[in-house]
């Protein structure tokens, strides 16, 4: 038996499949228009992920929000009823508000579970980089190992998870608020693609600018081949917006630097998506420290 619970969030996109074979629960955050408020489903339940972005595409703009408080001590409650120790692998402190609310929670829980245990982790990124982080400490706990040695070993290692995206369009970056009108103008109107990865602070870090959907994938295909650690023994994760043929060309393109690399996709899950929009193609991967690349 498990020696302990993993869960996670919305930005952990991680598929279902995932987190049945290894268990993983996840907190919901929120999303919505000015007519309907949306739990952020990991499954899509209430609006499909085409649906999404396509009402993207025709200009809806989506807000978002952090996991609610009610949301947190609901699930963790459930888990220490249960009289299972619980760590949570959360979203960027610098990107989310959730982790801070999760030790909020936590430490009122304590009273009423006073032989219980959650940690509640700051992950400093988000995507299936968040996922594979929480797959790894799903193995841990199927191992026997403590709760103790996985928050340890999370800490120690959580900086070699990486992140490297490209986007369509820098409008729906602007109207999030991520770069200024002028940055979104001139770069839609050049053609001009960012690459951005996630720095040792948890926040998205411009490293790039090529001219050309194409260009950023041998860009992309760079970075990663440079950066990656034993990419024999590890699964790459390409993420996308509503793009599948798009993220094709990207796996290609990085096979041709990284030939022995598995590869899995997914599609980017509506938190990531309300502000980087249709479009957009995420890799994430193990590998050199971030803080030797930034």
């Amino acid at each position: 038996m498990a020696s302990f619970d993993v869960i996670t969030d919305s930005t952990s996109d991680m598929p279902l499949e995932i987190r049945q074979e290894y268990s993983i629960d996840y907190f919901s955050m929120e999303f919505w228009t000015p007519e309907k408020r949306y739990s952020a489903s990991l499954d899509w339940d209430q609006l499909s992920a085409h649906d999404f972005y396509s009402s993207m595409r025709n200009g809806i703009q989506f807000k978002v929000g952090p996991v609610p408080e009610k949301t947190l001590r609901e699930k963790l409650r459930s888990h220490l009823t249960a009289k299972r120790d619980v760590i949570y692998i959360a979203c960027s402190s610098a990107l989310s508000i959730s982790v801070k609310t999760a030790y909020k929670v936590r430490d009122e829980l304590k009273e009423e579970f006073p032989d219980r245990k959650v940690v509640c982790i700051d992950s400093l990124i988000c995507g299936m980089s968040q996922g594979m982080i929480a797959i790894e400490c799903a193995k841990m706990s199927a191992q026997g190992k403590t709760i103790d040695e996985c928050e340890e070993w999370v800490e120690s290692n959580k900086l070699f998870y990486n992140q490297c995206d490209t986007f369509e369009t820098l409008t729906y970056l602007k109207q999030a608020g991520k770069i200024t009108a002028s940055s979104a103008f001139f770069g839609n109107l050049f053609a001009v693609k960012p690459i951005i990865i996630s720095d040792i602070k948890g926040q998205n870090l411009g490293v790039g600018k090529v001219k050309g959907r194409k260009s950023s994938y041998a860009e992309i295909a760079r970075r990663v081949s440079e950066n990656i650690v034993s990419p024999e023994k590890q699964t790459i994760w390409i993420g996308h917006a509503d793009c599948f043929f798009d993220a094709e060309e990207l796996e290609m393109e990085i096979k041709k630097a990284i030939p022995k690399a598995t590869f899995k996709k997914y599609v980017v899950g509506s938190i990531i998506g309300a502000s980087a929009g249709p479009g957009t193609l995420v890799v994430n991967y193990w590998g050199k420290s971030k803080s030797e690349q930034t």
